[in-house]
């Protein structure tokens, strides 16, 4: 690949990282149209543009980049590339709740791995959905093994993620002092690797087991600035994830008006950005609230 076409692709990578979401959408669409001579790189390109489209909720956009990467992959016989794509479509359906179908995807992602990194990628979803189904045993057995492939390729970024997975399911089964722990682990671990969406992906889970701890004061400060990071990204699924857990932190003070408001204002954000098991999980929250007296 000319070093051109490589620099670009690597400043798309770089500005994504960082949340400058429209220089890395123009660099990522540059490398699209490069197919003819450089098809590598314009397959990989099309998967990233599905993953800024997914992050922003834009799902028919992702789905359509993505099929186009594993169309140009598998023509070319880029297999890594392909599994890359599955990804991005897998995320989207999970995102949706159409469980069945992501892990279908990811499943099939796996089968087509090559390289140890896309094979720890897809451990990763594929432990995601486990956990989201309840099935903490399959879900921490899965993190795991992904987090050894990630050490082993001395990949902290990878690390990172696993960390920040495995501190999320260690909240759900009530673990939560030894979540914090891992969970303290995992923001560092994005610090260092210069990801900002994992960065505050990690901090608002962070916020999450502090929360369970008692410690609002600290949860709502982790969360609020994981908020705000979403906000600047416009990434919408954390937005809203972000508001029903300050809406909890406000709720567990007795603050029922301002949870009231969290609330409405992530049934607001979910119903604009197409997220309907969001919004079912915003319904039960805002139905549980006490009445005002």
């Amino acid at each position: 690949m000319p070093q051109s076409v490589a620099a670009i692709l690597a400043d798309g990578i770089r500005y994504e990282r960082g949340g400058v979401v429209a220089r890395a959408r123009e660099c990522f669409e540059a490398v699209t149209q490069q197919v003819a001579l450089h098809p590598a790189a314009a397959a990989e390109a099309w998967w990233r543009l599905a993953n800024l489209h997914r992050l922003h909720s834009s799902w028919d956009e992702a789905l359509e980049a993505a099929h186009k990467s594993e169309a140009l992959a598998t023509a070319h016989g880029f297999t890594d590339t392909a599994a890359d794509a599955l990804n991005i479509q897998g995320a989207v359906w999970w995102i949706r709740g159409d469980f069945p179908r992501a892990r279908a995807l990811f499943e099939r992602m796996l089968s087509l791995a090559q390289t140890p990194e896309i094979r720890a990628k897809a451990l990763q979803n594929l432990g995601g959905i486990a956990a989201d189904d309840r099935d903490f045993d399959e879900g921490e057995r899965l993190f795991a093994e992904s987090r050894e492939v990630y050490r082993d390729l001395g990949d902290a970024r990878g690390e990172a993620m696993s960390l920040l997975n495995i501190g999320r399911l260690q909240t759900d089964r009530g673990f939560v002092e030894l979540a914090r722990a891992t969970l303290e682990q995992a923001v560092g671990g994005a610090r260092l690797s210069g990801d900002l969406e994992m960065h505050a992906a990690a901090l608002l889970n962070l916020g999450i087991a502090l929360s369970a701890l008692g410690l609002h004061g600290d949860a709502e400060e982790k969360i609020t600035t994981a908020y705000g990071q979403f906000t600047i990204a416009d990434i919408p699924v954390q937005r809203v994830r972000c508001l029903m857990q300050l809406a909890t932190v406000a709720a567990d003070r007795g603050e029922l008006g301002a949870a009231r408001l969290c609330l409405t204002h992530a049934r607001s954000v979910a119903e604009s950005s197409g997220l309907p098991r969001e919004l079912a999980l915003i319904e039960t929250q805002i139905a549980g609230l006490p009445a005002f007296p």
